[in-house]
């Protein structure tokens, strides 16, 4: 059974990272925006404080997998930020495959006629579709 509160979801990148939030009972996603990254530090800080805000309960993290499943360097990158991010939050940390994500992205908001897309838009609405993975892979 999927818990109830607000799931947060983020999608590190190394200018922005763009974050997702879910109605309390994981019916319901939005993008709440994007994190300008100056070091993984700020970006955790700034995200923490965030996740208070919205008062989460869980934080989704794509994991930027290859094609074909297998880690990259990316993922440690990942990795390291979500290390970062666990020293100023206690919430459990949930990764989630990211592949394919950005361009679905792209596309929805083509589709939504939001295109060219403001910088940061890209990356708060795949955030959000990797909270709706998430809420998907949970029911």
């Amino acid at each position: 059974m999927a818990e109830t509160g607000r799931i947060v979801a983020v999608d590190y990148g190394r200018a922005r990272i763009g974050v997702a939030v879910c109605d309390a009972l994981g019916i319901s996603t939005k993008p709440l925006g994007f994190i300008p990254r100056k070091s993984d530090e700020q970006a955790a800080r700034t995200l923490a404080a965030l996740l208070r805000q919205e008062r989460a309960v869980h934080v989704v993290i794509g994991l930027p997998l290859h094609a074909h499943g297998d880690a990259g360097e990316n993922v440690a990158w990942v990795r390291a930020f979500t290390a970062c991010l666990a020293r100023y939050c206690s919430l459990p940390i949930t990764e989630v495959d990211e592949r394919h994500s950005s361009q679905e992205a792209e596309a929805a908001l083509r589709a939504e006629g939001r295109w060219p897309a403001k910088p940061g838009e890209v990356d708060a609405k795949a955030a959000a579709i990797l909270l709706r993975r998430y809420l998907d892979g949970e029911r």
